[in-house]
């Protein structure tokens, strides 16, 4: 599961007015349903108030508790915000219950006692706390990663439309084919034809959800065949696909971006070009696809492989949980990056 990027912010924001509100009606609400299952019912109204004042306190000290972890505990992983503020309930409700305790003969709280000794008192007191707060937590945690999880869906989409159709790509390869059409009408025609057919896959890929590896390399070829258009010898393209893979499953428009930025941010920044190459292996279980391409003359950490990686490594997540990877390493020579995808298991591999 996907989980926050910033730890803090896994807590809801204590420090606003609607949400302090909301606790101390929540904390109104316990306060009534303990009177009312009380047995003292010729005390009813004053164990009210009195359940309400000590309740309110816990709940106020408690939304400042977390609405300062949520400001100042940057730096910090979610665990440790969770830990923390888990013991920071435990400790104000300790505290609080303690204050009562002490101020009973002059304020009332014994009252709060008639049915429990001091000690039943304060170790009920940490176990209510205990459990609702373990179980605040954990909803604050589920939303939060449910949150993340919907950000990086959304933003695998923005980011699969923006890469839809490429305003330089598509004036080059309209150029290309342009200045083709005198010498080498077939060729211009071949260009337009790939154009077409790289442009309708992406504009299905929001319907079509997985495609056949064989079908993904045949847009990757019409892809390849634009390129050499603009690079000519200096791009060499081979594909290595057995028979088992070529009916592998896996998400449309995987393996064709990261093509698309091997040529991109790898052969074409070098001034004797390069070679692609993508290795494709299956077995029963798994898709292992290996995209490598020589390293660009000036080398800056792979920052346009990044953005189709981390793209494609969000849609994996989604479609495959931690069953799938992505992964991306290069040496002096090459960038390799190396993409698994499960299979199920009645498909007939071997």
């Amino acid at each position: 599961m996907l989980e926050p990027n910033d730890s803090p912010a896994i807590l809801p924001d204590f420090c606003t007015g609607a949400r302090i509100f909301r606790v101390l009606a929540v904390c109104e609400a316990v306060a009534i349903i303990l009177a009312l299952g009380s047995s003292e019912s010729a005390d009813l109204w004053q164990l009210l108030f009195l359940l309400s004042v000590y309740l309110l306190w816990i709940g106020v000290c408690s939304a400042a508790a977390l609405c300062l972890i949520r400001r100042w505990a940057y730096g910090l992983s979610t665990r440790q915000v969770m830990v923390l503020s888990y013991i920071s309930l435990l400790g104000i409700t300790f505290v609080i219950t303690e204050i009562a305790l002490l101020a009973g003969p002059y304020t009332g709280f014994w009252v709060l006692l008639k049915e429990a000794s001091p000690m039943a008192f304060v170790l009920r007191s940490l176990g209510i706390c205990g459990v609702v707060a373990a179980l605040a937590l954990r909803y604050f945690w589920l939303r939060a990663s449910w949150q993340a999880r919907a950000e990086a869906e959304v933003r695998a989409r923005l980011e699969a439309l923006q890469a839809r159709i490429e305003p330089h790509f598509l004036f080059n390869t309209l150029n290309s084919a342009a200045a083709l059409t005198a010498t080498a009408p077939h060729a211009a025609e071949t260009a337009l034809e790939d154009l077409a057919a790289l442009l309708r896959a992406r504009l299905a890929h929001e319907t079509v959800e997985q495609v056949a590896l064989a079908e993904e390399m045949t847009l990757v070829a019409a892809y390849v065949r634009i390129e050499k258009l603009r690079l000519g010898a200096r791009l060499s393209f081979t594909a290595d696909v057995d028979a088992a893979a070529e009916q592998a499953r896996l998400p449309a428009l995987t393996i064709q971006p990261l093509v698309e930025n091997a040529i991109g941010h790898g052969v074409a920044r070098r001034a004797d070009g390069g070679r692609v190459q993508v290795i494709a292996r299956c077995t029963r279980q798994t898709l292992t696809v290996t995209v490598i391409n020589p390293v660009a003359d000036q080398y800056e950490r792979g920052l346009g492989h990044r953005q189709a990686v981390d793209n494609i490594r969000d849609r994996l997540e989604l479609a495959y949980g931690h069953q799938a990877s992505l992964e991306f390493s290069h040496d002096a020579c090459s960038f390799i990056v190396t993409l698994v995808v499960p299979q199920p298991e009645s498909d007939d591999m071997t």
